[in-house]
């Protein structure tokens, strides 16, 4: 009878941990992921501005508003698409990145973010 309550304790420890780094990862990848939703759906729909909105300081000084539109614009249709895998991790000068994997039209392509200001903003891969 001892083992059989031992062994329900450790499997519940163990449920409680997984449960736990499930929802620790989950709660670290959310933010990057939404904001790659956010700004591929404002790419979808044709919102040029918000999706330029999205971009990181370091691509809104290399490419005005006006010159990401006409480049999107002359792509075809993003449509559909699935998010297949999101990854974050901090550099060696404390900026967190992400790489969020996206499916569309049978390609993949990586999706690459930074946090500015408390904010994921896309940084690469567009």
């Amino acid at each position: 009878m001892a083992a059989v309550v031992a062994l329900l304790c450790c499997a519940g420890a163990f449920t409680g941990g997984g449960i736990w780094f499930f929802r620790t990862v989950q709660g670290t990848t959310a933010p990057a992921r939404n904001a790659a939703t956010a700004y591929l759906d404002d790419v979808r729909d044709g919102n040029h501005p918000a999706a330029y909105g999205r971009l990181c300081e370091q691509l809104r000084s290399q490419v005005t508003e006006e010159e990401f539109a006409r480049a999107r614009a002359a792509e075809p249709p993003l449509g559909g698409y699935r998010i297949t895998a999101t990854e974050v991790s901090s550099s060696t000068d404390s900026q967190s990145r992400a790489e969020v994997t996206v499916t569309a039209a049978g390609r993949q392509r990586v999706l690459t973010l930074v946090e500015e200001d408390g904010d994921w903003r896309v940084c690469g891969g567009i």
